[in-house]
């Protein structure tokens, strides 16, 4: 009994560790994206589209950057979620829909610009803030958020 209280406290710890990270990277990304000059006009990703080492696929990122209002919108979408996912948590819907919205931008980011291992990890790592129900299949133990 006390070995099973003592394995659940260390999982329960080294899940705050992850959820605690997760939360630093995203915030920390987008403060620093809000303070450059190319994310507050909306161009950045246009010009991470063009990069030679980051197109895997050049006339996919051809065809977004070709739309000004798509690259302008997800541009600002990127920073506004990166920014916002910290101050979600205590709302179970809205941190959903934003969960929801970063695993899409690490789909994004996998096939765009050609990282999928870091947009993996990061996919795992957003996991942490996913109901027990849906990550387990059904809800042993202490329920999720």
């Amino acid at each position: 009994m006390v070995l099973d209280g003592c394995a659940a406290m260390l999982h329960n710890a080294a899940m705050l560790v992850i959820a605690v990270q997760v939360c630093l990277i995203y915030s920390t990304a987008g403060w620093y994206k809000i303070q450059g000059l190319r994310w507050q006009e909306g161009s950045a990703l246009y010009y991470a589209l063009h990069l030679d080492y980051f197109t895997p696929w050049p006339w996919l990122s051809a065809t977004i950057a070709a739309n000004a209002v798509l690259t302008l919108a997800l541009s600002y979408l990127t920073v506004m979620a990166q920014v916002a996912f910290p101050f979600t948590l205590g709302n179970r819907k809205v941190k959903n829909v934003l969960l929801a919205v970063m695993v899409a931008e690490q789909l994004g980011i996998a096939v765009l610009l050609g990282i999928p291992f870091l947009s993996l990890v990061t996919i795992v790592c957003d996991t942490v803030f996913l109901p027990t129900a849906s990550c387990c299949g059904s809800a042993h133990g202490a329920g999720g958020s």
